[in-house]
C-alpha cells in the first residue's frame, strides 16, 4: 500500500531478510534455508498456538488520485486487524489507506484464505494524527479468530510485536503486479519507545504494506492483545503506530 514509509532497503541484517529473500541455490540449499526460515519465524512468533496469525489479514481499498490534473482510480493495498468475533466482525485499520476512497467504485476487499470479503468503513480518524480506520463485514462471516483490542495503554518500555503484510525487502514488484506475493512479517523483537502522545514510536522494522497492521503486546496474564495500530516508519530504526486504547469506546465485538 501506499503510505509514508520510506523505500525499501535491498536486504535486512535480521532473520526475515533471510528467510524472505530470493535465492538461486542448488535444492539441497533451498531446503536448508527452508529450515531456518521456519525455525527463525517460530522463535520470533508471539506464539498461542500460532491461531492469531489468521486475524492479521489484507485488504485492498479504491482510491481516487489525480494525476496530472486527471482523475485516476487505484487500489490501495495494507494490512488490517480483526477484532471482534462474527457474525458482522469489526476490522481495524489505518485511515491513511483510505485517503481518496472511492466509495462508489467497489467495496473494500479482505482477503481470506477462501476468498474476499467485502468490508464497509464504518469511522476514521481522518489524519495522520488521528491515523485509525474502523470497518465492518457487509454480510456474515465468522472469522476463525480475532484479537480483542486493549483498552488500556501500553506502557514505556514494553516487549511488543509488530504485524503486517508486504513485499519481502528487495522486491523488484510494482503495484501492477497484484496482491499475491505479500506476506505476513513479524517482529517481535522489539519495544515501546515513546508513548506521550499519540502517534507512539516503537523499534519494530516495518515495511511498505505494513500500515493497517497491528501492535501486538500481552497482558500481565499472558492473553494476546492488539495495542496499537501500524502507522508510518522508516523500514530500519522506528515505526509508529496509533494506540487502540483511544478507540475502546467504538469497538463492540
Amino acid at each position: 500500500g501506499r503510505h509514508r514509509f520510506s523505500t525499501y532497503r535491498n536486504a535486512m541484517s535480521s532473520a526475515r531478510a533471510r528467510c524472505c529473500a530470493p535465492t538461486s541455490a542448488a535444492l539441497r540449499g533451498l531446503l536448508a534455508a527452508a529450515v531456518l526460515c521456519l525455525t527463525e519465524i517460530a522463535k520470533t512468533a508471539p506464539r498461542d498456538n500460532d491461531a492469531w496469525i489468521q486475524a492479521i489479514v489484507k485488504i485492498e481499498v479504491p482510491i481516487v488520485r489525480s494525476v496530472k490534473g486527471y482523475p485516476r482510480h487505484f487500489l490501495e493495498r495494507c494490512s488490517a486487524t480483526i477484532v471482534s468475533p462474527g457474525p458482522f466482525p469489526l476490522v481495524m485499520s489505518a485511515w491513511h489507506c483510505f485517503e481518496g476512497y472511492d466509495a462508489m467504485a467497489s467495496p473494500v476487499t479482505l482477503w481470506t484464505e477462501s476468498g474476499a470479503i467485502s468490508l464497509k468503513l464504518e469511522a476514521s480518524g481522518g489524519s495522520m494524527s488521528e491515523d485509525w480506520a474502523l470497518l465492518r463485514s457487509t454480510t456474515e462471516w465468522w472469522p476463525d479468530t480475532w484479537i480483542p483490542a486493549s483498552p488500556v495503554r501500553v506502557p514505556l518500555g514494553s516487549r511488543i510485536s509488530a504485524a503486517g503484510f508486504s513485499r519481502p525487502p528487495g522486491s523488484n514488484a510494482d503495484e501492477s503486479t497484484g496482491d499475491t506475493d505479500r506476506i505476513l512479517f513479524i517482529d517481535s523483537d522489539c519495544h515501546v519507545t515513546e508513548t506521550s502522545s499519540p502517534p507512539l514510536a516503537s523499534s519494530c522494522v516495518i515495511h511498505k504494506g505494513a500500515s493497517g497492521g497491528a501492535i501486538l503486546g500481552r497482558t500481565p496474564s499472558g492473553s494476546l492483545r492488539v495495542y496499537g495500530i501500524i502507522s508510518a516508519g522508516d523500514s530500519a530504526h522506528v515505526s509508529y503506530f496509533y494506540p487502540a486504547d483511544l478507540l475502546s469506546s467504538l469497538i463492540r465485538p
